[in-house]
């Protein structure tokens, strides 16, 4: 969409276009609300300015990008975000070229940026971040590296009271005057007349005193002009005039630039404005309305109940307290409560500090932005064989975020890292058990479970820590479940008896350790070993009990029901779960299949 030739009321009438439609869309299908309704404005005001085809653009976590996308190439499908095969929930190269990087996980954009930009000199790069996402540690590092990079501008978009809060009138007048061209022609003019000599450098060096003695009174002025920026803020992120006159001045000089922009979440629809948590992101109108409680429920309602018994209890969130369902062990005991913001890896080291401390932390956190701590994990807490417990929300399929969002790696990550206990507890009531098991673990302990209602069983034995259970007896098939697989095999079982397929159903919990003496006495009786979870295969449950049977000379065929590939694109879960063989008709083909080619 070309906005060359717009005037200021055409631009505000566009924003008010693109305002409606984010509204009806996320409306319907789900979506980052809020946060794309205060960024219309800024994101037009930019693609008005910086409109030559050497600009790239890129968001940090992406889900501020709706504008973005309906600006460029999308808008005719703008219809289908989130769906599948529609438009992404965040950036993607492979969606459209304008997408110059992927986005989804908060801190890679600046880093990505500096790449780009120094890669491509003559090109102007442009990075949006929101302000939680600039604490990031990965995005310090990179703050801390762009100091000689001159083509690149950074749009801090601050929605949240804590970076702005301190800035006021006399900032902005500031700002104004440093930003205008007459500060600017005035600055160079004297810093070259001056420059020369002795008393030429005392003179420079006594007026950037008094400059800067103005500017540190200001954050984030300071900071960033301290790691060599050129600062302009704070500016109202919702006045267009005042958008584009900036932006045309940073657009004329040698960056790094960095424009602080003030922004309301939600702007334009008055619930998101008066409720921006909860707007921030909401699912689609055609979800499954239900008042059944999901594993985090679980979670939150067990955590508080245990450190109630035990004032070591410390729960600790990374910027997700409600979506990890731990609000209620924060409202009640807030003085072993840590949020700690999109910083993961600190989480599991500050997690391990605690333990020192003689503590029983308890880090509730995504499983995909767990991926973000792989070293930590290694390097601090197994190597010390720390008992840090991490609760892992989100493992395996989470639907409509896609890709950068699917929790499929922390089976492949925690089989090949030492001294970790691993469950996927199979029912609410075995969480439940597992939970109470964790409070005294003398080694580290990673509990998985997915974004689904809770599931139960009649006559559910009792967990125990390495120990496998027996659900249904059969012959033939052994089916060996872990997490979320037991209530999918349990679901088809008429439909495999229908079509000739029978066997033991087990529920397989204890990933790390394995119940290796169910599996040198029981696997002899059995033709096919199928192991099913919602993970991916490589290096998962199943490769593990296959390199098990490897090492003790065990010959049995084992089948992996699992995930064949990382990218599982957005929509829907239970129709992504169906499609990838893991629910329903398709998982019943898939084992059918299987069974099939070992006949011929």
């Amino acid at each position: 969409m070309c906005l060359d030739n717009l005037e200021i009321d055409e631009l505000k009438s566009l924003c008010d276009k693109i305002r409606k439609k984010i509204i009806d869309v996320v409306l319907k299908n789900g979506g980052h609300l809020a946060s794309n309704l205060g960024v219309v404005e800024l994101t037009v005001a930019l693609k008005k300015v910086f409109n030559e085809k050497n600009t790239k653009f890129l968001f940090d976590v992406g889900h501020q990008s709706y504008v973005y996308k309906i600006l460029t190439d999308r808008e005719d499908r703008f219809d289908t975000l989130r769906t599948l095969g529609g438009v992404g929930p965040f950036t993607d190269p492979k969606e459209s070229p304008y997408d110059y990087f992927i986005s989804g996980h908060a801190g890679n954009a600046l880093s990505a940026g500096v790449g780009l930009a120094i890669g491509n000199p003559e090109d102007k790069v442009i990075v949006m971040i929101g302000d939680a996402s600039i604490g990031n540690g990965h995005s310090l590092e990179a703050l801390n590296n762009m100091v000689d990079v001159k083509n690149i501008i950074v749009v801090l978009n601050d929605n949240e009271m804590s970076i702005g809060e301190n800035v006021g009138g006399l900032s902005k007048f500031f700002s104004k005057l440093i930003s205008s061209n007459t500060y600017m022609s005035i600055r160079k003019d004297v810093k070259r007349l001056i420059g020369k000599g002795n008393f030429g450098k005392k003179v420079s060096t006594t007026i950037k005193r008094a400059e800067n003695s103005i500017k540190n009174f200001f954050l984030p002025a300071s900071i960033a002009e301290n790691l060599g920026f050129k600062y302009f803020g704070v500016i109202d992120g919702h006045n267009l005039k005042e958008l584009i006159s900036i932006f045309e001045k940073a657009k004329k000089i040698e960056g790094p630039v960095f424009i602080h922009v003030k922004t309301k979440k939600g702007k334009g629809y008055k619930p998101a404005e008066d409720e921006q948590e909860k707007f921030h992101g909401i699912g689609p109108s055609s979800c499954k309305k239900s008042n059944g409680k999901i594993y985090s429920d679980v979670i939150g309602e067990k955590l508080t109940e245990l450190g109630e018994k035990d004032g070591d209890i410390i729960g600790i969130s990374a910027g997700m307290i409600k979506g990890t369902g731990l609000k209620k062990f924060f409202d009640t005991y807030p003085e072993r409560a840590f949020d700690i913001g999109i910083t993961e890896g600190h989480g599991i080291t500050f997690a391990g500090g605690l333990v020192k401390a003689g503590k029983k932390p308890y880090f509730a956190v995504y499983s995909t932005f767990l991926q973000r701590g792989f070293g930590q994990l290694i390097h601090d807490i197994s190597l010390q064989n720390l008992p840090v417990r991490l609760l892992i929300d989100r493992a395996g399929i989470v639907g409509e975020d896609g890709k950068t969002h699917n929790g499929l790696y922390d089976i492949s990550m925690f089989t090949t890292i030492s001294n970790f206990i691993l469950v996927a507890p199979t029912t609410e009531k075995e969480l439940r058990e597992v939970l109470d098991y964790s409070v005294n673990t003398s080694c580290p302990m990673a509990i998985r479970y997915p974004k689904e209602e809770v599931f139960n069983i009649e006559n559910d034995r009792e967990f125990q820590i390495g120990k496998w259970k027996e659900i249904k007896k059969g012959k033939k098939n052994l089916f060996v479940c872990t997490g979320s697989m037991l209530k999918e095999i349990l679901n088809i079982e008429d439909l495999l008896l229908e079509r000739g397929i029978e066997g033991t159903i087990v529920s397989a919990a204890s990933i790390i350790p394995m119940d290796t003496q169910y599996i040198e006495t029981e696997f002899k009786n059995y033709e096919n070993i199928f192991v099913l979870e919602e993970a991916y295969a490589i290096n998962g449950f199943g490769s593990s009990i296959i390199n098990y049977l490897n090492d003790n000379n065990i010959m049995k065929r084992v089948i992996k029901i699992s995930i064949d590939t990382g990218e599982i694109p957005h929509g829907r879960r239970d129709e992504l779960l169906e499609i990838y063989g893991l629910r329903g008709k398709k998982l019943v083909e898939r084992i059918e299949g299987k069974l099939n080619d070992r006949r011929q």
